[in-house]
């Protein structure tokens, strides 16, 4: 393994557990066919994917301006009002800083991903922070976001393990050619990750050791 690579939400923060409800509340106020069952399709997805998403699909009743306002403001009272840390998050990240480089590749815009590291500190642990802004290509579950921060990290696609929580995170891992953890995080216990290498309850059974031995 040359490079551990995070998402962020449900994965180092508890956050998708607040984004299911919030998201289901305001985009069932628009579209009034939306579902619970729907709820997955999103779920790791960008927003500017997301909102084409509901748009084409959907019949969407709001421009992209109007849409990216509205989930910003739900977006920020998530991450400043109740967003934790989850457990074993710091735990992990202090094990593996050093030892190889850290990465964070997340569909969240710059400005959350600026709200939830100064709010827990995480900015010392990590060497990369990519958000799907900051790409050319497509989002989750295309590849191009793991492959862009593997490139910055200066090391092979291969060589990188990656620990996500969604059935669109593990998709653009795999699609990527990375090793991928499926994370089973306490509140994702639908989601589809039979698609990754490896799933794990919780980052509490990840270590360097353990993670060092999925790519040796």
């Amino acid at each position: 393994m040359k490079a551990l690579i995070f998402d962020m939400d449900g994965v180092l923060i508890d956050s998708e557990i607040y984004w299911q409800q919030e998201e289901f509340n305001m985009i069932k106020k628009l579209v009034p066919n939306w579902q619970r069952k729907d709820q997955a399709k999103i779920v790791g997805l960008s927003v500017e994917t997301m909102y084409h998403l509901l748009h084409d699909e959907y019949g969407l009743p709001m421009t992209w301006e109007e849409f990216l306002k509205a989930i910003d403001k739900v977006a920020l009272m998530i991450f400043k009002e109740r967003t934790n840390l989850l457990t074993g998050a710091k735990e992990l990240l202090k094990d593996v800083k050093g030892k190889v480089p850290i990465g964070l590749s997340t569909s969240a815009r710059r400005s959350w991903i600026e709200v939830v590291f100064e709010k827990f500190n995480l900015a010392p642990y990590f060497d990369v922070t990519v958000s799907f802004e900051e790409i050319e290509g497509e989002g989750k579950p295309a590849p191009d976001i793991y492959l862009h921060t593997a490139k910055i990290l200066g090391v092979n696609a291969k060589e990188c393990v990656v620990i996500e929580d969604s059935t669109n995170g593990v998709m653009s891992a795999k699609a990527a050619g990375m090793f991928c953890v499926g994370l089973r995080n306490g509140f994702n216990d639908e989601a589809d990750l039979s698609g990754a290498d490896v799933e794990a309850k919780g980052l509490k059974e990840l270590d360097w050791k353990k993670l060092k031995s999925f790519l040796q």
